[in-house]
């Protein structure tokens, strides 16, 4: 399989699990809190329906930004009943599959992405993987049904934070140059990498344990990936910070790359 039918058999396999949740919640569970601020579990259908729709008339450059994709879609559904919502997002994915099967998707074709970047539509049904990945998660958590941290949404999500740990540590939380930060991540998902801040102050990724380190920050992968998408602060996360504890709380500030 190719990197593009990695990102489409995990969006396919994150959104069915999503309508088959659906099916099974209880008209109060439509009304939940998710981390994600400020949505109900509604709202994150909603929010689903909006990007499979974008996606559906071709991915166009979004005529308002982001909130135009991922905002809008949820205030315009915030007085429809629950189960026209889970009707239209099964129909859209209905439509999605259909367009895919019939139009094989390039992933070397010019997109836009939700914040109107461009980027070949593979990088943009990467985009839709992770997306869908991390709401089906809010909306698991939301209503108690825990599962699907090692699918291939999950791998999709966790190849996303990691390639983004170089420019979290050494941009956005300052770590000075010589700095090796290590990141050891167990559970369902597992990983052993370290960012090492070179004498030009830009991280690179190295092996876990290849080099003497300033910081080390041990959780579990839901934590991490919880970290990752900003649905959880710092201090209430199950992680271990050893070595230069000021360098990994900040760290830990700066590591969502979620908006």
């Amino acid at each position: 399989m190719t990197e593009l039918d990695d990102s489409i058999a995990a969006w396919r396999e994150s959104l069915e699990s999503v309508l088959v949740i659906g099916e099974t919640l209880a008209d109060s569970d439509w009304n939940s809190p998710t981390e994600c601020p400020g949505w109900s579990v509604k709202d994150v259908y909603s929010h689903l329906i909006g990007g499979e729709l974008w996606m559906a008339a071709g991915h166009p450059r979004p005529e308002r930004g982001i909130a135009h994709i991922a905002d809008e879609p949820v205030a315009a559904r915030r007085h429809t009943s629950p189960p026209k919502v889970l009707d239209e997002l099964r129909e859209v994915y209905r439509q999605r599959c259909a367009q895919t099967a019939e139009v094989p998707p390039d992933p070397e074709q010019p997109a836009f992405t939700a914040w109107g970047q461009p980027v070949p539509l593979g990088t943009l049904w990467r985009h839709r993987a992770f997306d869908v990945w991390v709401h089906e998660q809010d909306i698991r958590r939301a209503v108690g049904r825990p599962g699907n941290l090692d699918s291939p949404g999950a791998r999709i999500a966790c190849g996303q934070f990691i390639s983004a740990l170089p420019v979290v540590v050494a941009k956005r939380a300052g770590a000075p140059s010589g700095s090796v930060v290590r990141f050891s991540v167990a559970g369902p998902i597992a990983f052993d990498h370290s960012v090492l801040v070179g004498d030009d102050r830009r991280g690179r990724l190295v092996s876990g344990n290849s080099e003497p380190v300033t910081s080390l920050l041990s959780m579990d992968w839901e934590s991490f990936a919880r970290l990752s998408c900003g649905r959880i602060l710092p201090h209430h996360a199950d992680v271990t910070v050893a070595g230069d504890t000021g360098l990994g709380g900040q760290i830990l500030g700066h590591l969502s790359i979620t908006p």
